[in-house]
């Protein structure tokens, strides 16, 4: 059952990106995984005991300020020490958007919705990725503005994975992984009109999630030039020697 209450003000964000879907297009190819126990070996050899999994419920975040009226719904995780870390991840993640949203609204407004919809993408034992999907509508404008934040949580740590610990240098890397977006969008029939979209600044590339085949990357609506947020996978043979050691053992393919 989920639940219904305000979102909380002012919680830090880490690692949210304000991006979307391209217009129409179905979502990139996301490893999609239930909870699941692992298990390690201790130095001698012995297994050690496998992890409880993460179960997982929903949770709608609601509120109102003047016109402006919020309805977001959240996965929310239970089990394991790591859950609260990562509901209070999540949670402010959609709070960071809610709390941008109100500050545009002005007195004399017309009434405007922000939605909100969470998916648990990966929970695999190493990471939990959550991607959070938007829709802000103003009563009497021709389209909705769509969004996305995205969460990466490594497991054993409870803590979020950030781009720094994901590539071994991030300008460098982002400045490798432009012409490959640039190749990925010119095929699906999008091509970038504005590069700066594509900058070597963390910015740019702050919604991102990993999966099966690769990591999506996603950009914000009018950051790659024209109406409409996008996103590309880059695959795996593109990416992986651009990652830290670290990264490699928590992120690709197993």
């Amino acid at each position: 059952m989920s639940t219904s209450r305000p979102a909380r003000w002012g919680a830090a964000v880490l690692l949210a990106g304000i991006t979307a879907s391209a217009c129409g297009a179905e979502p990139a190819s996301l490893a999609a995984a239930p909870g699941s126990t692992t298990s390690s070996s201790t130095p001698s050899g012995e297994p050690t005991p496998a992890r409880e999994a993460l179960r997982w419920d929903e949770e709608h975040l609601t509120g109102s300020d003047g016109t402006f009226t919020w309805d977001v719904t959240v996965p929310r995780a239970t089990g394991p020490a790591v859950a609260g870390e990562v509901n209070r991840r999540v949670t402010a993640s959609a709070d960071h958007v809610v709390e941008a949203a109100a500050a545009t609204v002005l007195d004399g407004d017309p009434p405007r919705l922000l939605t909100g919809e969470g998916t648990v993408t990966t929970d695999d034992g190493r990471t939990v990725q959550v991607l959070l999907e938007f829709v802000d509508s103003t009563e009497g404008t021709a389209h909705p503005t769509t969004s996305v934040t995205t969460v990466v949580l490594d497991v054993e740590r409870e803590e979020p994975v950030v781009l720094s610990d994901v590539f071994a240098d991030p300008r460098a890397a982002f400045e490798e992984l432009a012409p490959v977006v640039e190749e990925v969008a010119d095929a699906a029939g999008e091509p970038v009109t504005d590069a700066e979209g594509l900058a070597p600044q963390e910015v740019n590339w702050a919604a991102w999630q990993s999966g099966e085949d690769g990591i999506t990357f996603w950009f914000q609506d009018q950051q790659l030039g024209g109406h409409g947020t996008r996103q590309y996978l880059v695959p795996w043979e593109r990416v992986e020697h651009l990652l830290t050691p670290g990264a490699r053992e928590l992120l690709a393919p197993v």
